[in-house]
This record gives C-alpha cells, structure tokens and sequence, in this order.
C-alpha cells in the first residue's frame, strides 16, 4: 500500500506517522546540543592557553563535540538545516577561537611568510562565507573531504604550539609547522571556492570537485 510502511506481523504505518515520530524524538537534537557546546567551550580556550594541562582537556573535549554531532547525524539520520549551519558556525568559532590563542594570547614569534599564508587563508575563508551568503542565502560552510582531513591537523597543530611555545629553540620548528599547515588549509578552502562557483544549488555535504563532476 502507498504510504505506509510494512511492520512486524503484517501491521502497516503510515509514513507521515513515521517521519512525524522522528521529528518528534528528543534524542535526535543531541547533535545540535553538542554543536553548540562547542560555542563556550572554544571562547573558554582563550583562557586556558597559558595553562597547557587544563587547556588539552578542554580541546579534547571540544574536538569530540565536533567528531559526535556529525557521526550521530548521520548514524541515525537526525541532519537537518539547522544543524548544518550550528555545526559551521561552530566550527569557524572554533578556527578564530584558535587563531586567537595563537596570534594574540601566546604571542609567538612568527616569520612574515607565516603571516602572509595566514592573510590570504582568511581573506580566502571570508570571501568563501560571503560568496555562499550572496549566491545561495545562508551563512554556511562545506564538508568536502578536504575540510575534514585538513582538520585533523588543525586539532594536532594547536596543542603542539601551546606545549613548544616554552621550548628553547622551537620557534624555527613552530613556524614551519604553521606554514604548512596554513598552505594545506589554504588549498582546501581553495577548492571550496570552486565548488561554489560552479554549485547551482548549495550542498554542504558535497566532498569534492571530482565528486561533483561524476
């Protein structure tokens, strides 16, 4: 029958029933509630910098809010519009929450390459948010493959330099690592860039530019 949803011993449901069930399901909000646990917890960084042990707590915990609310989303289908924005959002506070502790709260001795890889990462990073806000209406970013695995490092490169910061002739080590890392960043939001150029309909799951040709 059409519209219903077959159950044990031959008893039917009718499928506005069901996705009515769903919606109505308290648990399918936890990855929202962690998405924006991780608006406090990436502020409270800031503050912890200078406290390497309390600081990796606290960004080991915020990094888990961030691995959970997509893996339940998707595990048990609880995305939704709204999720994908707080987790965005999330993240990019989390981005500036860090770049804060780095530039501004530990004040490390940076190389001008450094800062230029830096400049042009976040001019890319904006003008990729105001691009999507212009052409598709919301404020967002993609989850392409390249994001995610560029992510990894970043949650990597943070605790390091708040450990090395100290470290007698570390900076030269520092410095290379945030170039790197930078240029990484860079060439993932790059791809970002063309996504969106070429993007009719906004998706924030779509994971490359190959995946988008075929």
């Amino acid at each position: 029958m059409a519209g219903t949803i077959p159950l044990h011993g031959g008893v039917t449901r009718s499928v506005g029933v069901v996705k009515k069930e769903k919606e109505d399901d308290p648990m399918r909000h936890i990855p929202n509630i962690l998405s924006i646990a991780r608006f406090p917890l990436s502020v409270s960084l800031l503050f912890m910098a200078k406290t390497p042990v309390l600081f990796l707590c606290a960004y080991l915990v915020t990094g888990l809010t961030d691995v959970l609310d997509g893996f339940l989303a998707r595990r048990f289908h609880w995305e939704s519009k709204l999720g994908a924005k707080l987790d965005g959002t999330a993240d990019i506070l989390f981005m500036l929450s860090m770049l804060a502790v780095v530039f501004g709260v530990l004040r490390l001795r940076l190389r001008g390459y450094v800062m230029i890889t830096l400049g042009a990462l976040v001019a890319l990073k904006l003008a990729n948010l105001l691009f999507t806000k212009l052409k598709f209406g919301t404020w967002s970013t993609m989850h392409t493959l390249a994001n995610k695995y560029t992510a990894l490092p970043f949650y990597c490169v943070c605790p390091v330099l708040v450990w090395l910061r100290e470290a007698a002739g570390a900076m030269e080590t520092v410095n290379l690592l945030l170039a790197v890392f930078l240029a990484t960043v860079f060439v993932a939001n790059l791809e970002e860039t063309l996504l969106l150029a070429r993007m009719k309909e906004y998706d924030t799951d779509m994971k490359s530019l190959w995946h988008f040709r075929h």
